[in-house]
């Protein structure tokens, strides 16, 4: 893994492009659990769910009924099933092809 991309940052995907502000995201074993990519005042980006803001984590936690028993971000996916930890990692994965 890349030093660039040792933690997980909504922020940092959504200013390199692979998400927008705006974009819902679906739970994997539920898609009818929906979140936001929403923008805050400092800049950086959370989740929104019916008017409550809370980090991936958060609502991964909230889907699941318990903590994520891997990283929070492979239970989150874009509409093209393309999960978080994906986007997280796709410069990884093409520098290993």
């Amino acid at each position: 893994m890349s030093k660039k991309k040792s933690k997980f940052d909504l922020t940092a995907l959504v200013h390199e492009g692979y998400l927008k502000d705006g974009q819902t995201l679906y739970f994997v074993s539920d898609p009818n659990k929906t979140c936001k990519i929403a923008k805050q005042p400092n800049g950086e980006y959370k989740v929104s769910v019916a008017g409550e803001t809370m980090t991936v984590h958060a609502f991964s936690h909230k889907c699941l009924g318990q903590e994520p028993p891997d990283h929070a971000a492979k239970w989150l996916r874009d509409e093209k099933n393309k999960t978080l930890y994906d986007h997280w990692h796709a410069e990884d994965y093409a520098e290993a092809a």
